[in-house]
């Protein structure tokens, strides 16, 4: 059999409108305006840029033909959504996009972008998940969830305001928050240190000013911390931060499980999945996909 009269014939490369249709129709099987993803692909290009950037560029990055994004920034533009300088003739984003992008900030809440990361993880992995923020005295759990194999962790609840030294949310806080404010707590925790708090005095059990700092470096670099038996003496745990746009550490997700049954390697399967809950929920918080790859 002539396998030529079988195949499909071959047909050109799908248009940049054909492609957004596609990605579009993989995440959602409702019918939405076509029109709208694809100026929206225009303005991600314009968001995604550090610098204005003519129409060439434009064009090229968003996969559509000149005439094409042409005629969107020429809307765009009437929307106050992009500008364009007159001088150079380079577009970026306009005042309206900036109204827009506040106004996403006064709506946003942490709590509602978080919960359904955590209820995923916790039953996904199956230990007790806490979402922490900087309170007025130090890091503060404000949410958590248990999974299937929780057990109960009393003295870990809403409200509990936990130490720097002792806990990997406080530990992972610290490593992300100005010197200033995390200095005086540190320091104040760090005289209180008697021999034998810690298994060793090393850079991830810090006893002293100096291990502590190297502490908050190798936490940076990783972008997650552990702290066994910080809390409970049979506990470890993991923290990785959440970000908002400006790159601010707003908040963390921890897990907590019983050592030798909850694996708390940094580069284990928990982990990669804490850290891609946390890059999600960064992004919901604004935090640009090039920032939070660093």
């Amino acid at each position: 059999m002539d396998m030529k009269a079988i195949l499909p014939p071959e047909t050109a490369p799908p248009s940049p409108e054909l492609r957004v249709r596609s990605t579009r129709a993989s995440k959602s099987t409702r019918k939405g305006i076509q029109s709208i993803e694809i100026g929206f692909s225009i303005l991600s290009v314009l968001m995604e840029s550090t610098r204005p950037l003519p129409l060439k560029s434009i064009a090229s990055k968003s996969g559509l033909s000149p005439s094409k994004v042409h005629s969107y920034l020429v809307s765009f533009c009437a929307l106050d959504i992009v500008a364009q300088d007159r001088q150079s003739g380079l577009y970026s984003l306009g005042p309206f996009a900036l109204k827009l992008g506040l106004s996403f900030l006064e709506q946003f809440d942490l709590f509602s972008a978080t919960r359904p990361e955590m209820s995923r993880l916790a039953e996904d992995i199956g230990v007790t998940v806490f979402l922490g923020v900087w309170g007025n005295h130090g890091p503060t759990i404000i949410y958590r969830v248990d999974g299937p194999l929780s057990q109960a962790v009393l003295d870990i609840r809403v409200g509990s305001v936990l130490p720097i030294l002792r806990s990997a949310v406080g530990r992972n806080l610290a490593a992300h928050l100005p010197w200033s404010i995390v200095r005086p707590i540190a320091v104040a925790e760090i005289e209180q240190v008697k021999p034998g708090d810690f298994d060793s005095d090393t850079i991830e059990d810090p006893q002293t000013m100096v291990t502590f700092e190297k502490a908050m470096a190798r936490i940076r670099t990783d972008g997650i911390s552990r702290c066994r038996k910080g809390l409970l003496s049979d506990y470890t745990a993991l923290s990785v931060p959440i970000f908002d746009f400006s790159r601010t550490v707003v908040g963390a997700l921890t897990m907590m499980g019983r050592i030798n049954s909850f694996d708390d390697n940094l580069t284990g399967i928990p982990a990669s999945k804490l850290k891609e809950a946390c890059r999600r929920i960064s992004s919901a918080c604004g935090l640009m996909q090039q920032d939070a790859a660093r």
